[in-house]
Parts: structure tokens; C-alpha cells; sequence
């Protein structure tokens, strides 16, 4: 028998519970929501859907971002929750409750170094500005299968870099190498033992404009595989580390040019797999167990009263809600942006489109007869004009 729906009251009270134990992971939860939502990849990426929003089969993504849209900041929330509606209701308890696991932690500031410290890296990088532990229950299938297979191998470490918008659908369901996009070396999940590397493939997304964690964000995942031989493949180097003893097996330290080195060493040689680079061909063999934040917000700032989250330990105040190191923003506008300026920066993709379709246009006319014609008749207006210019200045 299937549970009884609950009263409106009840999911208020469940959402606040959520909202009160750990506000910045709820605020987490909503962003990576969000930017799927708004992405034009969302029929793919907004996995799970919330099923109130599916009608006919179809999905009302339309609706889904009208309802978003009432959502108030985290902050607000507790305070605004009875003056929402039983829809915006209804939706924050999907997200946040029903769809709670696997569960989010913050992970304090203070032990930041730590989870970092479980994957060494030799090139520099940015500090996250936020960490969040991903915990799986025991029972869930994916986590027992890892465990299974850590039974028998050793586990490491490794960053996995994506869009934002990918993030809702990772965290519910894993990396899943079939979904992956670059296969320069087979089809797998494509993980680096250097978080630079990762940050690469990170680029700063669009998520919530309400988010106390930045209104634009880049996630990268911190996951635990299983060195399986049979399934991962990953240039394992012999030379000696300082601090290393005799007969100790570790990777090789990239030369001093920094992290553009990592990535020229590793695209050059005889087609070797790069170094600091790992592919797992096992979806079961991956977990993600931390995601690392960088959030900064971009948005008028009249007076003074907002922060924005930006990657990095100078400078910090401390967000009140959070509690958690906050940056001022790293740029203030005068006057918002226009709508016009808006939709370009939402929709880069198609004005990139259109530009290139414009100059294919401009290449065809100036290939074109008319083109010629045109450019003949502005040739002898000129030659007119510059006889006549000429033969006026000879007179005198």
C-alpha cells in the first residue's frame, strides 16, 4: 500500500526541519536544481523530474520555472514559508525531502585541508569556497556495490570536472560513463588526481539568483574509485618523490612551469595515457564522496547589505547564516544590466549561431554578382569623383 499523502502543514514542517539542519546544503540543493532547470539541456539533465510538473507525459518546464521563481532565499524561508502557495510547497518538499539522498553536509571550514589532503596535487589551484560531503545510506545499491568491490582492491582518490548543470542528475545517479562526452581515450569516466585539471572542465555556471553561495557557481566532485586493473587504466611512475624511500612506488612531479605543464606533458609522448589522469570503464567502481564549491555572485549592490562567495581564504567576512568565509563581490555595476544584455548572456550559444549564419550571408553576397555589380558601380563614383577633384584643382 502506497502512504498517505500528506497535509500541507506536514510539508511545511518537513521542509523547515531540512532547512534548519543544514541551511548551506539546502541552499546547495536548490542552486543545482535550478541550474538544470534552466539549462536547455534539461530534458536530460533534470533527472529526477518532479512528477507534479509532468502532464500528459509531457514535461511543463515553462510552469516548473514560473514556480522557482517564488522560491525566497534560504534565509527567508523559515519566516516565508506559510505565506507560500500549496504548489511551491509541494515542490520544496520534493526537492529537499523526497528526493534527500543521497544526504549533503557541510563539511567546516577547518577541515577543508583534510578532505583536500585525500588526493594530493603538485600543481596549484584555486580553494573551494565551499565543501560538501555527499553521504549515502548503507543500503542504497550503488554505494553496496563500491563496497563490494573495495572488498578486493585498494581505493583511491580523484577530481571529476563538469558543467553545473550536470550536477542535479550526478548527484542522484553517479557518474555514468555512457553520459560522457570526451573519449580521446575510450569510453569511461574521466577522472584527474590534479584538482587544476579538473577545474578546467568546471567552467562558473548559472545557478540561483537568491543563493547566499554565489549566483554563479563551478562544482567538482571529489570521488573515491576502486584501483581495479581490469576496469581502470592510469599511468602509474616510478620516479622517487622527496620524502620518498627506496623502493617507493609514486607518481612523477610535474616540472616547475606550473599547471599548463600538467596538461602539455600530458597530450604529448607516443600516445600514452596522460599522467595524473584516470579512466574507469566500471560505473560501480566510482562514488562521489565531496563536492567542492566556487560560487560568486554578480549583481547590484546598492546598498551594501549582500555578499558574494568567491574561491579563496583573503579577505573573508563570515555570513551569518552559514557561517562559512564570504567574500564582498569582486566587481560592483552602476546600474543593472538590460534585459537585451541579459538574454545575450543567457543565450550565448545562440548568438554565436546567428553570428555565424550573418557572416555566412555577408561571405555568399560578396561572392555574388550583385556584390560585384555594387562594388563597379562604387568604383567609378569614386574615379568621378576624383577626376573631378583633380581636373577642379588643375584650373586653378
Amino acid at each position: 500500500m502506497e502512504p498517505a499523502p500528506l497535509s500541507l502543514e506536514a510539508k511545511r514542517l518537513l521542509v523547515l526541519k531540512t532547512i534548519i539542519h543544514d541551511p548551506a546544503a539546502t541552499d546547495l540543493r536548490l542552486s543545482l536544481f535550478i541550474s538544470a532547470a534552466k539549462s536547455f539541456r534539461y530534458d536530460s539533465c533534470l533527472q529526477p523530474f518532479p512528477p507534479d510538473f509532468i502532464t500528459n507525459n509531457e514535461k511543463s518546464i515553462d510552469q516548473l520555472c514560473r514556480v522557482l521563481e517564488t522560491i525566497p532565499p534560504v534565509a527567508d524561508l523559515p519566516a516565508g514559508l506559510a505565506a507560500l502557495d500549496e504548489q511551491t510547497v509541494g515542490l520544496l518538499h520534493w526537492i529537499l525531502c523526497r528526493q534527500a539522498r543521497p544526504a549533503l553536509r557541510t563539511v567546516p571550514k577547518a577541515q577543508h585541508d583534510e578532505v583536500l589532503a585525500k588526493c594530493p596535487c603538485y600543481a596549484k589551484y584555486a580553494q573551494p569556497s565551499h565543501i560538501f560531503e555527499v553521504v549515502y545510506r548503507e543500503t542504497n545499491s550503488s554505494e553496496r556495490a563500491f563496497q563490494d568491490h573495495a572488498t578486493e582492491f585498494r581505493t583511491r582518490h580523484a577530481f571529476h570536472g563538469s558543467r553545473l548543470f550536470n550536477f542535479h542528475s550526478i548527484l542522484h545517479y553517479g557518474l555514468q560513463q555512457h553520459l560522457n562526452k570526451v573519449s580521446l581515450f575510450g569510453e569511461g569516466i574521466y577522472l584527474s588526481a590534479e584538482l587544476q585539471v579538473s577545474q578546467m572542465f568546471s567552467p562558473n555556471g548559472s545557478g540561483w539568483s537568491r543563493s547566499t553561495l554565489g549566483t554563479h557557481l563551478a562544482c567538482i566532485a571529489l570521488c573515491e574509485y576502486v584501483d581495479n586493473p581490469n576496469y581502470v587504466k592510469s599511468q602509474e611512475e616510478t620516479q622517487q618523490l622527496p620524502g620518498t624511500g627506496e623502493g617507493t612506488t609514486a607518481h612523477a612531479t610535474p616540472s616547475s612551469d606550473g599547471p599548463s605543464a600538467i596538461m602539455s606533458t600530458s597530450f604529448t609522448g607516443n600516445g600514452s595515457f596522460p599522467e595524473r589522469y584516470i579512466l574507469v570503464k566500471n560505473n560501480e567502481l566510482v562514488q562521489v564522496r565531496y563536492l567542492l564549491l566556487y560560487g560568486t555572485t554578480k549583481e547590484t549592490n546598492n546598498n551594501n547589505n549582500n555578499t558574494a562567495t568567491t574561491a579563496g581564504p583573503h579577505g573573508s567576512t563570515v555570513d551569518p547564516l552559514y557561517a562559512l568565509p564570504v567574500r564582498p563581490p569582486s566587481y560592483q555595476m552602476r546600474h543593472p544590466p538590460s534585459r537585451f544584455i541579459q538574454w545575450i548572456a543567457n543565450n550565448k550559444g545562440f548568438v554565436l549561431i546567428g553570428g555565424y549564419v550573418g557572416l555566412l550571408l555577408i561571405v555568399g553576397f560578396i561572392n555574388s554578382r550583385n556584390a560585384h555589380f555594387v562594388k563597379e558601380m562604387l568604383l567609378q563614383k569614386l574615379n568621378h569623383v576624383y577626376n573631378a577633384v583633380l581636373g577642379y584643382r588643375g584650373k586653378d
